[in-house]
């Protein structure tokens, strides 16, 4: 990945492009610039994966530059401020992640490796992935798609069961409805996602459910109950 640091202050910006360097192999190279107006115009130059965006900045603060520069939709923004108060702010501009300043080694290590899966899962909406990856612990855990069950959505957090094991992730169920969009996966209800080829029965109670392979019972919409009778064409 190459990555482009964006900080009016020499010596932060320095310090941080030292951190990269030295613990986040996942970047090949880097760019310091202490300008953002030259970093908008270094944009329409080249393409950089990952951009370590100030936020308090003389003349145009992040947000005004974000306005303003054309990034790519795969290109990760992480925020680098001293103010946790920018934190909302930030996630509303699609910041993807928030490191407060001095940057923690560790904290920095993560957003990298987090920014490195989220642009290996970039693919348009008409291609077809495998594996999905999954941040757990410090590691990376590749699923494979056809193993999973369901994945259950609870606010910020999502639960994905598969045939062996049950991971955690810190992404809403929309992520994965966009992932793995295809004939096999079905969005049941808001909360949740069914493979339709682990699908053991359908109950047509007051209430429609699903009961999965693994004996789990999903509620199904009603809106959606149409579509999932069409879908298995019951």
């Amino acid at each position: 990945m190459k990555a482009l640091i964006v900080d009016d202050e020499p010596l932060p910006a320095k310090l941080l492009d030292e951190l990269v360097k030295k613990h986040c192999f996942e970047i090949t190279s880097t760019e310091v610039l202490n300008s953002p107006t030259k970093a908008i115009e270094r944009l329409k130059e080249e393409h950089f994966d990952v951009i370590f965006l100030d936020v308090e900045m003389p003349k145009m603060d992040a947000f005004q530059f974000l306005n303003s520069a054309k990034l790519a939709n795969d290109t990760v923004v992480i925020f680098t401020t001293a103010y946790s108060e920018y934190a909302v702010d930030a996630f509303k501009a699609n910041a993807s992640y928030y490191i407060l300043k001095p940057v923690d080694k560790e904290e920095l290590i993560t957003a990298v490796r987090k920014a490195n899966v989220q642009l290996r899962n970039s693919f348009k909406s008409n291609s077809t992935i495998e594996h999905l990856s999954i941040f757990e612990g410090d590691e990376y855990q590749l699923i494979k798609i056809k193993d999973i069950i369901r994945i259950e959505g609870d606010g910020s957090y999502s639960k994905v069961i598969t045939k062996s094991k049950d991971y955690l992730s810190s992404k809403r169920i929309g992520f994965f409805t966009s992932k793995i969009s295809n004939e096999n996966f079905f969005r049941c209800h808001n909360s949740h996602i069914v493979n339709t080829n682990r699908i053991k029965k359908i109950g047509k109670g007051k209430s429609t459910y699903i009961v999965m392979e693994n004996e789990d019972t999903v509620p199904v919409s009603p809106s959606k109950k149409p579509i999932l009778m069409k879908l298995l064409q019951m």
